[in-house]
């Protein structure tokens, strides 16, 4: 099979790549694609340099798949164009989440919505993956009312250049001198917490709150779920955590949600500690510790969440969807 990875060179890309060879090795044919202004030419992976070709080269030979790791801007107006060339397009942007006809899909949690007829499916954003990967078990053991989540999220979830922004920040600080102004960010992130990811859309939300109760009503298959959501940026390298509270409609046991939760794949349970960035890092696992029961709301559970979103929440996600494509 022959396999195209547009927006090779960005972090998701370039982990999307190592995800792809580690799973299986050299059985498909990979070509990688990027911006025509993109200064990186090649990759090096191991001992193999791999070529970038421009993003215009898309249409001169038409691949089996191709994985989108762009903006929606990018996605909006390439995907239209391939689809009549190629047989399925896996996008990770959010250019077409919410499009009815295009399932939006954690494999672990809502397979049957790919279809062998689905030609385009979209990875959901990764805030909301690693909620749902750590909500969907309890979800099914209890019907669930509705969840509040309150974000921590690592500066790689801007790509390279906010992780380049946060290093330059806080080595200006160290050093004792003046720190450039915000590109990347709203704000300096370095020793600093913002609480705003994305512009300020419908009632007062920003676009990655809007995002995350938007997609999980869908996945979740549940239109009028009650979601809430507070996403911050924070001065971390990689890695996304999640304070979340889940409100059930009937009486939930904090015992057999830690059965639950230590027994769904997929996830690692904390018993006795939590986990954070450091354990979570390079690592395709959704981490969760520090169950409670909420002693000021009734049946509802709180918990602490951390996966690595260049993995759980991009690649990883993204490769196990072509997986499940393959065996439908």
């Amino acid at each position: 099979m022959q396999i195209g990875i547009v927006g090779a060179s960005g972090l998701v890309g370039r982990t999307l790549l190592v995800e792809l060879l580690e799973k299986f090795g050299d059985k498909h044919a990979i070509y990688l694609f990027c911006s025509e202004n993109n200064s990186i030419k090649n990759l090096e992976i191991g001992s193999k340099k791999w070529q970038l070709n421009p993003i215009t080269n898309l249409l001169e030979r038409p691949l089996d798949i191709y994985f989108f790791a762009t903006p929606a801007t990018v996605s909006e107006t390439w995907i239209p164009k391939i689809l009549d060339k190629t047989t399925f397009v896996i996008d990770g942007s959010s250019a077409f989440r919410q499009k009815p006809d295009i399932p939006l899909i954690i494999p672990e949690i809502n397979p049957e919505d790919l279809k062998s007829t689905n030609r385009c499916v979209s990875n959901p954003n990764c805030t909301t993956t690693l909620a749902l990967m750590a909500l969907a078990p309890l979800y099914r053991q209890w019907s669930l009312e509705s969840f509040a989540l309150c974000s921590y999220q690592a500066a790689s979830g801007m790509g390279q250049k906010g992780l380049e922004e946060l290093l330059q920040q806080s080595n200006a600080y160290l050093r004792g001198e003046k720190v450039l102004p915000a590109k990347i960010f709203p704000k300096n992130l370095a020793f600093n917490v913002i609480p705003q990811i994305g512009s300020f859309v419908s009632n007062d939300q920003t676009e990655e709150e809007e995002k995350v109760c938007k997609e999980s009503r869908k996945i979740l298959h549940n239109p009028y779920l009650k979601v809430f959501a507070t996403c911050v940026r924070v001065p971390v390298l990689r890695c996304h955590s999640i304070h979340l509270t889940a409100t059930f409609k009937e009486a939930i046991s904090l015992t057999e949600a830690q059965r639950i939760l230590q027994n769904t794949p997929g996830i690692k349970f904390y018993e006795d500690t939590y986990p954070d960035t450091q354990d979570a890092c390079e690592n395709s696992l959704c981490h969760v510790g520090r169950l409670r029961l909420d002693p000021t709301r009734p049946r509802t559970l709180s918990l602490w969440i951390v996966g690595d979103q260049l993995l759980k929440g991009a690649a990883t996600n993204m490769r196990q969807i072509f997986e499940l494509k393959l065996n439908l």
